[in-house]
């Protein structure tokens, strides 16, 4: 009777010692095993065993309905007792006992997974050169995992999907690559999700650089690959021709072969308009009578507080370590307010030339509260505590995360969303919120309607004076006092006519603004804890009042053409979408 082959031996090797149903074995209690594998019956007599008979072998293969075999032939193996597994007899039918084994390949043939189901008793366990027999069945030939296999029985992990091959994914040919060493996602904190309080000291926009720092640097090109997949199909790589150069702006320099740019001087590195530039930084103490007003191409950086009166413009970005009062401060990037600003007497119309509290940055703006101020923000607003009697406008979100996060009183005009925990005041205080239409926009049809208004009651007054005229004339036989109401007459019809034009176009323009007060899809108002009475919030031509009694953990958002009032849940909170141009 022949034994195992070597590589089956190496295989059994492992198991010598182990019942089929994958206990230990011990020579007295357990001396022998007998098991299907492969077609064949196998009996392994353990080394050293005692009190083994082939009437015991032959009751355990009678229950397992195993084929007999002559008592001769298994007493010589128990006299033998090598410990390894020898075939004693073919048995075919034995397959029902063992393991099956499915191979499945993924659409892309990139993976091929095995399942194996857990063999019966009487069956050996599955080797991996019966896993891999059946995935060469299928095809499967390339990225075969022979360790995850060989893990995977090993732990006897059945029924369960195992990733047995995976593909070779092609290598991507580049020409050239670039690689920045400056930072390119500085200050935005709203890009981890739900809001955690922002840290207003740790935003980091000023990218301080000292001349001759690496700016970015041209790697050398990358080789295609060929892939393949698990069944051997090759995959083309493809290669990038495109040819790469690095950006060089302002304040910058190349080495000789132009593969790296360097700093020219000292200051901050970024972006602006497509190229890598180093503007220069200006670092105060105060903005105050000692230094004067501030306009600079650049960034500035201002440790402490900005005085009443005083103007910040900046290029670049604008930090302030302490408060600010009524100025104006104006950045082509981002404003940095890590205490807040306070406009004190209250916000103007927005010009800063009447001494009111004004902020324009043509990026985002994060402070930590906002009184009595006047915003304009190209991109969005971030604020810790509050934003109070303040004017607001915003391209992009506002958004209030802190422990208060409330808005009181004032006029928001907000392109994205709103998001806070409290909208208004227990006094009322009158707070208006026009959200989800561009600023430009809202404005437009405001001032529009303004002006006619202000037509219609100018043409009113004018006809009034022009009917008063007219009596004083024909009541009037005087030639000179009639001169004169002729003249007047003649006057009025004049502004009249002028008038009558301009509230005519005026009275078609309206209309057509409002058609175009169509809201996003994507706006929301979100106040987590309450909404309270005196707050009115538009969507476009729709308005929402809240009740006297206000509303809790509100969500409001424009569904079929009109205002959908949803709970807030802060366990499912919503998302915004901060890919918004800036």
């Amino acid at each position: 009777m022949s034994v195992a082959s070597p590589a089956e031996q190496r295989y059994y090797d492992g198991i010598v010692g182990t019942t089929s149903t994958g206990g230990k074995t011990n020579p007295k209690s357990n001396p022998f095993d007998v098991y299907y594998s492969r077609g064949w019956v196998y009996l392994v007599v353990s080394s050293g065993a005692v009190d083994v008979y082939s009437e015991d072998i032959e009751n355990r293969m009678r229950l397992l309905g195993m084929p007999k075999v002559r008592a001769s032939v298994l007493r010589q193996h128990i006299e033998e007792a090598s410990g390894e597994a020898v075939q004693l007899v073919q048995w075919p039918e034995g397959r029902r006992l063992a393991s099956r084994i499915t191979v499945e390949i993924s659409d892309d043939e990139m993976t091929a997974t095995v399942t194996v189901t857990a063999p019966q008793r009487g069956a050996a366990p599955p080797t991996p050169a019966d896993v891999e027999k059946a995935l060469a069945a299928q095809g499967v030939t390339t990225g075969v995992d022979h360790a995850a296999i060989a893990t995977a029985l090993r732990e006897r992990r059945y029924d369960t999907p195992i990733v047995a091959a995976a593909g070779h994914p092609p290598v991507f040919g580049t020409a050239r690559r670039l690689e920045y060493r400056f930072k390119q996602d500085r200050g935005k904190p709203y890009l981890h999700m739900p809001f955690d309080r922002i840290n207003l000291k740790e935003l980091n926009f000023i990218d301080n650089k000292k001349e001759g720092d690496l700016l970015a640097v041209l790697l050398p090109p990358v080789k295609p690959v060929n892939g393949s997949t698990v069944t051997g199909d090759p995959i083309p790589a493809t290669r990038d021709t495109t040819q790469v150069a690095i950006p060089a702006g302002e304040n910058t320099r190349f080495n000789t072969d132009r593969t790296k740019l360097y700093a020219a001087c000292d200051g901050n590195a970024r972006f602006r308009d497509g190229l890598i530039v180093v503007e220069p930084v200006i670092e105060v103490e105060n903005v105050n009578y000692e230094t004067g007003n501030i306009h600079f191409d650049g960034s500035v950086v201002i440790h402490g507080s900005v005085a009443d009166g005083f103007t910040v413009e900046a290029g670049g970005t604008i930090q302030v370590g302490k408060s600010v009062g009524r100025a104006h401060l104006k950045a082509g990037e981002n404003i940095l307010l890590q205490s807040g600003m306070n406009g004190g007497g209250g916000a103007g119309p927005g010009t800063g030339t009447d001494g009111s509290a004004l902020l324009e940055c043509g990026g985002n703006l994060f402070a930590r509260y906002l009184e009595s101020t006047t915003v304009r923000c190209k991109g969005n607003i971030f604020v810790e505590e509050a934003i109070m009697h303040s004017t607001i406008t915003t391209w992009n979100h506002c958004i209030l995360n802190g422990r208060r996060a409330e808005c009181i009183g004032g006029e928001f005009i907000i392109g994205g969303s709103l998001w806070c925990r409290k909208l208004g005041s227990q006094y009322d205080a009158p707070t208006h919120v026009a959200i989800g239409i561009p600023p430009e926009l809202v404005e437009a049809y405001r001032t529009a309607k303004n002006q006619l208004d202000t037509a219609e009651d100018q043409l009113e007054i004018l006809e009034d004076k022009l009917h008063r005229i007219e009596n004083a004339i024909e009541h009037t036989d005087e030639d000179h006092p009639k001169h004169k109401y002729l003249a007047a007459r003649e006057q009025l019809r004049i502004d009249i006519t002028t008038t009558r034009a301009q509230t005519d176009t005026l009275r078609r323009r309206v209309p057509a603004l409002r058609e175009r007060l169509d809201p996003s899809a994507t706006s929301i108002v979100v106040a987590e804890d309450i909404i309270y009475n005196g707050v009115t919030i538009t969507f476009g031509k729709k308005e929402y009042r809240a009740p006297q009694t206000g509303t809790r953990t509100t969500i409001l958002r424009m569904t079929h053409n009109d205002i959908h009032v949803d709970g807030f849940n802060r366990h499912t909170p919503p998302t915004l979408d901060f890919t918004l141009p800036v």
